[in-house]
């Protein structure tokens, strides 16, 4: 008898073999399914973003983000959906601690208010679209101003589902667009109503959402509260913005790599463009006209209206750091949106004429100034002739 060939001797181990083979098949074209679809959604865009700012810092970035995540003053976590958010424990008295040990001796008297602290300082809000081209920035400003709390509570005014989500599973405090116009741009007025109605603090601010702050924020604020605890009449608190181009994660999440940075490659902004408004709890926004953000014109004539309304007026630049992550849209966006005449002609039909340019931040009539380690708030010496009312 002719014996059998080796592959008909083997032939006894094929059909497990093949079973094996079959498994994985399926294995991999359901595993290449669900990475595509995962690819898709704006959680993997961001983190994809993240990464890649990174491996931009190179390597001893990556190793002082891990430092980072050890330091007790900002808690960080990762998310079921592997989305890098601040801990929504963050631990209060660390960052009490953080700015009391950066006061000056004469502070004592912003000592006592930390001391004695009962509520938020600010109610800190602002409002996105789900945009692939922003997810980075968003996810940055989510980190950044979390690092705010418990002196800060962020919010974010929306209707879309995709920021709801991801601002849920950060830790942030949702509302609702209730008012919008410009096709479905939010109503700067309603925020701020809403705002009050719904949060406790000493001030409310909106900001647009491309904004980094660190504790020099709070700082003021804290500062403001003890020069003026007395004081009936309405603030208004503006300032200057420092560009900077293409802020990492690694930057925007430490209060001490934003200043950095923003001394190295920042460039601090016109006057004309205002980024934020932080006012007292008393200011009458029911009477500011159905303005819209982001679109221009509308911040320039909320300075005027302070000023000619004789509120208190003050410029923060020196005492506010506010980052602006300038990305490929550059610094004039608001420029280029769809409507973006709409708050123009709006205030055009109430005023006729307007001058903008005494609604800048250099004639706000109060500056405040760092002065031996404690923010003192003064009168500007001197006005330019267009800021004239």
């Amino acid at each position: 008898m002719r014996p059998s060939s080796p592959w008909i001797r083997g032939a006894s181990w094929a059909p497990p073999l093949l079973l094996t083979f079959i498994c994985f098949s399926i294995y991999l074209y359901l595993y290449s399914n669900a990475f595509d679809n995962m690819r898709t959604s704006s959680v993997f865009r961001v983190v994809e973003g993240d990464i890649k700012s990174v491996w931009r810092d190179n390597v001893g970035s990556l190793t002082y983000i891990l430092n980072f995540k050890k330091d007790n003053s900002v808690s960080f976590e990762f998310s079921s959906e592997g989305m890098l958010s601040t801990s929504p424990s963050i631990p209060s008295s660390s960052i009490t601690f953080h700015l009391q040990n950066n006061l000056s001796p004469s502070n004592e008297k912003i000592r006592e208010i930390m001391k004695n602290r009962t509520k938020p300082l600010l109610t800190l809000f602002t409002s996105w679209n789900d945009s692939k081209d922003k997810h980075l920035v968003h996810n940055i400003t989510s980190v950044n101003w979390l690092s705010l709390r418990p002196f800060v509570v962020p919010v974010v005014f929306t209707n879309e589902s995709g920021v709801t989500e991801a601002c849920n599973n950060s830790g942030w405090m949702i509302l609702p667009v209730r008012v919008s116009a410009a096709e479905g741009v939010p109503v700067l007025k309603y925020m701020y109503i809403d705002a009050m109605e719904k949060f406790n603090s000493d001030f409310y601010a909106y900001s647009n959402s491309d904004i980094l702050f660190t504790d020099t924020l709070i700082k003021t604020l804290l500062s403001l509260l003890a020069h003026n605890s007395s004081s009936k009449t309405h603030t208004f608190i503006i300032g200057k913005r420092t560009n900077v181009d293409n802020v990492t994660m690694v930057e925007g999440s430490s209060w001490i790599e934003l200043t950095k940075v923003a001394k190295k490659r920042g460039k601090i902004f016109t006057g004309y463009a205002e980024d934020y408004f932080i006012t007292s709890s008393s200011y009458p926004w029911k009477d500011i006209p159905e303005v819209v953000i982001g679109r221009r014109a509308y911040d320039n004539w909320l300075v005027l209206n302070a000023r000619k309304q004789k509120h208190q007026v003050i410029d923060a630049s020196d005492t506010i750091l506010a980052v602006h992550q300038t990305t490929k849209a550059g610094n004039f966006e608001g420029h280029s949106h769809k409507n973006g005449e709409y708050n123009h002609k709006l205030l055009a039909k109430l005023y006729r004429s307007i001058r903008y340019g005494a609604g800048v931040t250099d004639c706000a009539e109060k500056v405040t100034k760092l002065n031996k380690g404690e923010i003192v708030i003064s009168s500007r010496t001197k006005l330019f002739r267009q800021c004239n009312i």
